[in-house]
C-alpha cells in the first residue's frame, strides 16, 4: 500500500520526502554558507586586520562547519557535484576583476578564492576519482603529470601560484577519471556544464563592455580595442569562446524542438560576437580548423574537400606563374591577418619569435626539471624585454611553457596524454565501423575531437593547457575523459564478444 501511494506522488515529487535526500541537501546548504562566510572573513582580515579577535572565531567556526558537513558531502556527493566543481573551476580559473597579474607571482584575495575552488575539486576527486585512475593508461599518465607538476611547485620562484595551480591540476586529473567513469548522461552533463560556463562568461563580458568599456578592454594592447571581458586578457577569453562555440554546435544538433534550437542559436551568436571582439586569431583559426578537420575525418565532405583541394591547387599554380598576383595576394593576406598591416608581424608571429628565443635560453639552463610550476611569469621577464622595456609572462607556446615550468620530464608526460587522446579520438571518429553505442556518445566524441584539434592550433602560439592550470587544461581533461569513456565501452564490448565465443566453443 505504501509503495502504491508513493508511486502516486510522481517521480518529480518523491525525492522531497526522502530523509536521505533532505539531509544531503541540508549538508550542502550549510557547507556553501560556511564556505562563503570563510571567504568573506578572509577578505575582511586582509582589509582590516585590527579586528583579529573577532575574525579568528568566525574563521574557526566556519572552517569547522565546512569540514564537518562538507567532508561528508564530498565523500558521498550527488552526481551534479563533480560537474559543478569542474565547471566552476573552468569559469573561475581565468576570471579576474583586476588589470594585470599579481606582482612577482604572489597572491591576493582573488587568487586565494581560486585556490579554495581548486582545493574543493581536489577533495572531491580524492574520494570519487582516485580509484578510477587505473581504468585506462592515459588516466595514469594524466595523474602522474599532475602530481609531478604539483611537486615542482616546491622549488618554484612563485610558490604560492605553483601550489594553488598544482592542486588544480591534480583535481582536474581526478575529475577527468570520475567523468570518464560516469554514464552517458553523466559525461554529457560535464560538456553542458562547460558550455554553460562559456555562455555565462560571454554574456558577462559583453555586459561589462557595455557598462564599463575601459575595464572590459585589454589594456596590454590598447590600440586594438580587444575584449578581455571578465578574464585576464583577450587571449584568455578567446579560447573559452571558441570552445563554447564548438560545444554549442553539438548542443544545437542535439536540441529537441525549435525553441531550444533558437536559444542555442542565440548563445552561439553571443559567443561568436565575443570571440570576434577578442581578436584572438589563434582561437578563431583553431575553432575553424577543428570543425573543418573533423568534417574531413568523418568523410562528411568528401566531394567538397576534393573541390577545395582542386581550387587551392589551381590558385597555387596561377600565383606561381604570375608573380604580381602572388604579391597582391600576399598583401591581402597581411592586411586581413595582421593588426598593424606589417609583414613582420606575421613572420615573427606578433613578436613571439623573440620570446621563443629567450625561452629556449631559459630551458637550456634547467632542461630536465624546469624552474617549477608558476615560475614562467617570474623567470621569463628576467631574460626578455623589448626596446621599450615591455616584457611577457608566458612563452606563447605549450611546449616551451611546459619545458620552463616542469622540464623535459613533465613535458613528455603531458605530450603523451595529448597525443594519446588525439590519436584515440581520431581512430574512433574516423572509423568506418562505428564504435559508438549511441548517437549521443558519437556526438560528444566528435565535439571532443573538434576541441582537441582546436587546442593543437591554439597551443602553437599560446601556452594553452601547459604550465599553470587554465581553462584549456579543463578542456583537455574532458577530451581525455570522453576518449576513455568510449575506449572502455569498446573494451567491454570486446570482452562480451569473446565471452560469447568461448561459451559457444
Amino acid at each position: 500500500m505504501t509503495t502504491t501511494s508513493d508511486a502516486a506522488l510522481g517521480a518529480g515529487t518523491l525525492p522531497v520526502f526522502r530523509p536521505g535526500r533532505r539531509s544531503r541537501a541540508f549538508a550542502g546548504v550549510i557547507s556553501l554558507l560556511a564556505l562563503l562566510t570563510l571567504v568573506v572573513d578572509l577578505a575582511w582580515a586582509i582589509m582590516a586586520g585590527q579586528f583579529f579577535l573577532l575574525q579568528l572565531p568566525i574563521f574557526l567556526g566556519s572552517l569547522f562547519l565546512l569540514l564537518f558537513f562538507g567532508l561528508g558531502y564530498i565523500i558521498n556527493p550527488p552526481p551534479w557535484v563533480g560537474v559543478f566543481a569542474l565547471s566552476l573551476l573552468y569559469f573561475a580559473q581565468d576570471f579576474t576583476l583586476r588589470q594585470g597579474l599579481v606582482g612577482g607571482g604572489g597572491t591576493d584575495l582573488q587568487s586565494m578564492v581560486k585556490g579554495l575552488i581548486a582545493a574543493l575539486l581536489l577533495g572531491y576527486g580524492l574520494f570519487n576519482g582516485l580509484s578510477k585512475t587505473t581504468r585506462h593508461p592515459v588516466l595514469g599518465w594524466w595523474l602522474a603529470y599532475a602530481l609531478f607538476a604539483a611537486f615542482t611547485a616546491s622549488y618554484s620562484s612563485a610558490k604560492a601560484l605553483g601550489i594553488g595551480s598544482g592542486m588544480a591540476l591534480i583535481g582536474i586529473a581526478l575529475g577527468t577519471a570520475q567523468a570518464a567513469s560516469r554514464s552517458e548522461k553523466g559525461l554529457a552533463a560535464y560538456w553542458v556544464g562547460m558550455y554553460s560556463a562559456a555562455v555565462l562568461a560571454s554574456v558577462l563580458s559583453l555586459i561589462l563592455l557595455a557598462t564599463l568599456p575601459m575595464m572590459a578592454r585589454d589594456l596590454a594592447d590598447p590600440g586594438a580595442f580587444r575584449l578581455r571581458g571578465v578574464t585576464g586578457s583577450a587571449n584568455s577569453l578567446g579560447p573559452i569562446m571558441a570552445v563554447g562555440i564548438i560545444i554549442g554546435l553539438s548542443m544545437f544538433k542535439r536540441a529537441q524542438g525549435a525553441w531550444w534550437k533558437r536559444l542555442h542559436g542565440v548563445f552561439i551568436l553571443t559567443l561568436l560576437v565575443a570571440l570576434v571582439l577578442t581578436n584572438s586569431r589563434s582561437s578563431m583559426i583553431g575553432a575553424v580548423a577543428g570543425v573543418a578537420a573533423v568534417a574531413v575525418i568523418r568523410r562528411q565532405q568528401g566531394i567538397l574537400t576534393l573541390l577545395m583541394v582542386a581550387l587551392g591547387a589551381s590558385l597555387a599554380a596561377v600565383t606561381l606563374l604570375i608573380p604580381s598576383l602572388m604579391k597582391n595576394l600576399a598583401a591581402l593576406v597581411v592586411e586581413f591577418v595582421s593588426r598593424s598591416g606589417n609583414v613582420h608581424e606575421i613572420t615573427s608571429f606578433t613578436g613571439r619569435s623573440d620570446i621563443w628565443v629567450a625561452s629556449v635560453k631559459l630551458i637550456q639552463a634547467k632542461l630536465w626539471f624546469g624552474y617549477g610550476l608558476g615560475s614562467v611569469r617570474v623567470e621569463l621577464p628576467k631574460v626578455f624585454f623589448d626596446a621599450w622595456g615591455n616584457t611577457t609572462t608566458t612563452a606563447h607556446n605549450y611546449v616551451l611553457e611546459s619545458m620552463i615550468s616542469v622540464g623535459l620530464v613533465g613535458t613528455l608526460m603531458l605530450t603523451v596524454v595529448f597525443v594519446m587522446a588525439t590519436v584515440g579520438l581520431l581512430r574512433f571518429v574516423g572509423s568506418a565501423v562505428s564504435p559508438f553505442r549511441s548517437e549521443e556518445t558519437k556526438e560528444w566524441s566528435v565535439c571532443a575531437l573538434r576541441c582537441i584539434m582546436m587546442l593543437w592550433v591554439h597551443s602553437l602560439v599560446e601556452r594553452a593547457f601547459a604550465g599553470t592550470a587554465a581553462p584549456s587544461t579543463v578542456v583537455l581533461g574532458l577530451c581525455v575523459a570522453t576518449y576513455v569513456f568510449v575506449a572502455l565501452q569498446v573494451r567491454e564490448a570486446g570482452q562480451r564478444r569473446m565471452a560469447r565465443i568461448q561459451a559457444l566453443g
